[in-house]
């Protein structure tokens, strides 16, 4: 345990580092920082919008904010939850314009054959469960199940406590567990 805290502690600090680095005009750093929180980017803008496509452009266009604005960060410290703002923010924004503008992805006008496995067809159902969920619980099982991220990552992706993204793991683990066994007791036919 202790050797843990050190190595985040020396972690954190190199973050830090390479935020000021980055905030001094450092590209190199700030490539650094891109690699590093990319996927979580991703999976954050995917809760919000379901496409992944769209996830990467709003994770891209957050990479581009961060980078014009990181010189107005004042604590070098908040970089991750000012980043995962700048992103919720972008991919909120986004989410509403396609929705005003009545986007309809081509996946999910796809015609389901009956050959479709039922590998497939549970994949799907899942799918569409998560996307039911609140805000929240689909950022955590994004990050959790989709990005294979720990619960301390997520902890710091999230700027919750550990405890706090335990909580909430389990409530959207119940609500899902709960959909799935509605689901379950209705005939389904393909």
């Amino acid at each position: 345990m202790g050797k843990d805290l050190y190595n985040r502690n020396v972690e954190k600090k190199d973050e830090i580092n390479l935020v000021q680095a980055a905030s001094k005009g450092d590209v190199d750093s700030f490539s650094s920082l891109c690699a590093q929180y990319y996927p979580a980017l991703v999976a954050i803008a995917y809760s919000r919008l379901s496409d992944k496509d769209l996830a990467e452009d709003a994770a891209q266009e957050t990479l581009y904010i961060a980078y014009r604005d990181i010189s107005r960060l004042k604590k070098s410290d908040l970089f991750v939850s000012w980043i995962m703002r700048i992103c919720r923010n972008i991919s909120s924004d986004m989410a509403k314009k396609r929705k005003r503008n009545n986007y309809s992805q081509l996946e999910d006008c796809e015609v389901h054959s009956k050959e479709q496995t039922q590998n497939e067809y549970y994949d799907e159902i899942l799918r569409i469960i998560i996307q039911g969920l609140p805000l929240n619980a689909r950022e955590i099982v994004f990050l959790k199940f989709y990005n294979k991220m720990s619960y301390q990552e997520i902890s710091e992706v999230l700027g919750i406590s550990l405890e706090a993204v335990n909580g909430r793991l389990r409530r959207a683990k119940k609500l899902i567990a709960k959909e799935l066994s509605r689901l379950d007791s209705v005939e389904v036919v393909l």
